[in-house]
């Protein structure tokens, strides 16, 4: 009986196909004959046979007739119930492709970077990726994200550069503009300004941004506010300083001239002049970066006395220095 229950329920089990009905009435016809086969089987064969043999000879019958049930039921590959399941699955697929899309629409419409590498990575997915190698239906979707990716990364970097300016401007401002009476606020000034100089430098590439340029024009315009009135109160800040600290050698340091642009020193070390040379070459790399324009040495006040031209920029113009050089950083045409 459980192999007869079997075959019933493989004959119905799909409905949507074949002739399920048909399947169910040969099995019943199966069962119908059992009983004649089984006598016939018995009067033949009952003086050999053991008592199970019609079990299970009814079982192996029933069995058979089950099969042939079920195998007509069953849909055929070519027919409606094939086609019915393949169309339902061509639908699914193209309902989730076009969900699909529409994610990707809206994470190109996001803009940010990580939206836009988020679609190209949905659109390199092995269901699309085919189509878009072959220049399909999604081949002008891929060029928009790539766009859109590229355009992310290159705002992304604008922002980056504003943000930067914005950061240093408080600290240019903070640019101490009085006397000043020790070594470490000059070579803060110094500091900062070079940082904030260099920072415009590397805004040449975002130069064509209306933002970028008005945040640039805004922190050179106070880096020239605060060098012209920095510059002289540090080149005298700084003869006083290296005055007092080198009295006990015999030597006097005298910051004179228009804008505090010319530095004397004054020792009877000076009479030779190895000392000179050997002198101005320790000290250029910290006279040029304050803008001195001359270095003077005397052996005594009022002898004879040579000195060198150094080639500084104005106090305005805006630039880094590295060393005793000087890269001037222009405004942006």
């Amino acid at each position: 009986m459980l192999l007869i229950l079997i075959g019933l329920v493989g004959a119905v089990s799909d409905p949507s196909g074949g002739s399920p009905i048909l399947g169910i009435g040969l099995a019943i016809a199966g069962l119908a004959v059992l009983p004649p086969v089984v006598s016939l089987i018995r009067r033949r064969a009952t003086f050999y046979m053991p008592m199970w043999v019609p079990p299970v000879t009814s079982f192996v019958v029933a069995f058979v007739f089950a099969v042939i049930g079920t195998s007509v039921g069953l849909p055929a590959e070519t027919g409606s119930g094939a086609g019915t399941e393949t169309e339902s699955r061509g639908a699914d697929s193209a309902e989730d492709r076009a969900e699909q899309v529409a994610e990707i629409e809206g994470l190109i419409s996001e803009g940010t970077v990580e939206s836009t590498r988020s679609a190209l990575r949905k659109l390199d997915d092995r269901r699309l990726r085919e189509d878009v190698a072959e220049g399909g239906s999604l081949r002008p979707l891929f060029d928009r994200a790539t766009a859109a990716a590229e355009d992310a990364r290159v705002r992304g970097e604008i922002n980056g550069y504003i943000a930067r300016l914005n950061e240093t401007l408080p600290m240019v401002e903070a640019v101490f503009t009085g006397r000043p009476e020790t070594e470490l606020v000059i070579n803060l000034n110094l500091e900062t300004l070079n940082t904030a100089a260099r920072l415009l430098r590397d805004g040449e590439a975002f130069a064509s941004d209306p933002q970028v340029r008005e945040a640039m024009a805004e922190l050179r315009r106070t880096m020239v506010q605060k060098q012209t009135a920095a510059f002289p109160a540090m080149r005298a800040g700084y003869g006083a300083i290296k005055d007092q600290a080198v009295w006990e050698n015999d030597m006097d340091i005298i910051v004179q001239g228009g804008g505090n642009r010319t530095i004397r020193f004054i020792a009877g070390i000076f009479a030779a002049n190895r000392n000179i040379a050997r002198f101005e070459e320790s000290v250029r790399p910290v006279l040029s970066p304050m803008r001195f324009r001359r270095s003077q040495y005397e052996w005594y006040r009022g002898s004879e006395y040579t000195y060198y031209t150094l080639e500084t920029p104005d106090d305005a113009e805006i630039g880094y220095w590295v060393g005793s050089t000087f890269t001037p950083v222009p405004a942006p045409e």
